[in-house]
């Protein structure tokens, strides 16, 4: 075999190990950042993994237990990634039906916008706005530029609430809709508001809906506090049992386990389920984008329609949703009670995001 060849063969081996290991770690139970970080690529680990897989049998050596063992553990952890992803592939049983036909008063359209604190291309997102005239407009990282630039649309969006600020986790919603109790809330971090209100349809019903953008897993910060906040928001839904509504961006893909351990806390559905990932970040790679934007609601909804906007100068692509809600906001869909296995992993996480947030509060 020509030293090349044998050489290349070593980096595929090489690249296969590493690929197993990265689809290991994010078994692990923890809040590390740098173990929950894998959790997001999983379709471009896949897609390496085939790659690596095909390089081995070309050019590695194809005797000797090495090889073999490598090709195993690579095909199982390409098996093991695909399962994680397979309920956001099209022609997976949908878990949120369509609506047929929907009464004009109980329906909904509802647009999620990261517009990136950085973003001055304010114009893009006043004319997708303008556009697509949804009932709900929900902003991520405004800051008071922000703010002084979407005030044209206020004519449109007379019920307001928000908390621009300059550190990347400032919201406003705007709403067509009268928003009853609407309160800014700061659920874990200091630095880093929710929101929640009641919002009155055109039928006269009431459903609720939060808003919220918590931090992302990153060196020295750990995914914690993001993890308890998702799971507190659940446990309110559940709590409630009310027609709800949960949209933002929620720094975590719609597979990883605290996502998946949210909608059996809150007892929601994903419209992607069965429809396709929607990937909106980073914006401007989509081959390297993970769906971290997400709507998901109670059973009291069906969906109308689900859309992926175009580029509006911000790393996130907008997306917009319509809703119809089909059944009676009061009554109890998803189950007074969570299951048992479920309520303890929504209490650990909620331990573990307090004593993160107790750490950082001491340092």
């Amino acid at each position: 075999m020509p030293p090349w060849r044998r050489w290349l063969g070593f980096l595929f081996l090489a690249l296969v190990g590493l690929l197993v290991l990265l689809t290991a770690l994010p078994i692990i139970e923890t809040d590390e950042w740098w173990v929950r970080l894998w959790d997001y690529p999983r379709l471009q680990i896949a897609g390496l993994i085939v790659l690596a897989l095909a390089g081995l049998a070309a050019v590695g050596p194809r005797k000797g237990r090495t090889f073999w063992i490598a090709t195993g553990a690579g095909v199982g952890a390409l098996a093991w990634q695909l399962v994680q992803v397979a309920p956001y592939v099209p022609g997976w049983p949908a878990e949120l039906k369509v609506a047929k036909t929907c009464d004009p008063g109980r329906g909904l359209s509802l647009l999620n916008a990261n517009v990136l604190l950085t973003n001055r291309n304010h114009a893009a997102l006043l004319a997708l706005v303008r556009r697509t005239d949804p009932d709900l407009v929900l902003l991520l990282e405004p800051g008071p530029e922000w703010e002084e630039a979407v005030r044209p649309l206020y004519p449109a969006y007379p019920y307001r609430i928000g908390d621009p600020l300059p550190n990347t986790y400032g919201l406003i919603l705007l709403s067509k809709l009268p928003l009853e109790r609407a309160e800014i809330r700061y659920l874990m971090q200091a630095h880093v508001p929710s929101v929640k209100a009641g919002l009155r349809l055109r039928s006269g019903e009431t459903v609720d809906f939060y808003g919220v953008h918590p931090e992302p897993p990153y060196p020295a910060d750990d995914s914690g506090e993001r993890d308890a906040e998702l799971v507190r928001i659940g446990k309110e839904v559940r709590a409630a049992g009310r027609a709800a509504i949960v949209m933002g961006d929620l720094n975590d893909v719609a597979w990883s386990h605290t996502s998946r351990l949210f909608r059996k806390v809150a007892g929601m559905r994903d419209p992607r389920v069965g429809r396709g990932p929607y990937p909106t970040f980073p914006a401007s790679m989509p081959l390297l984008a993970w769906p971290l934007d997400h709507i998901f609601v109670t059973p009291h909804f069906r969906l109308v329609s689900i859309d992926r906007l175009p580029d509006i100068g911000s790393d996130h692509r907008p997306m917009l949703f319509g809703l119809c809600l089909t059944s009676s906001p009061d009554r109890r869909l998803n189950g007074k009670v969570m299951p048992a296995g479920v309520r303890e992993d929504a209490k650990d996480e909620i331990e573990e995001g307090a004593e993160e947030r107790a750490e950082e509060n001491r340092g």
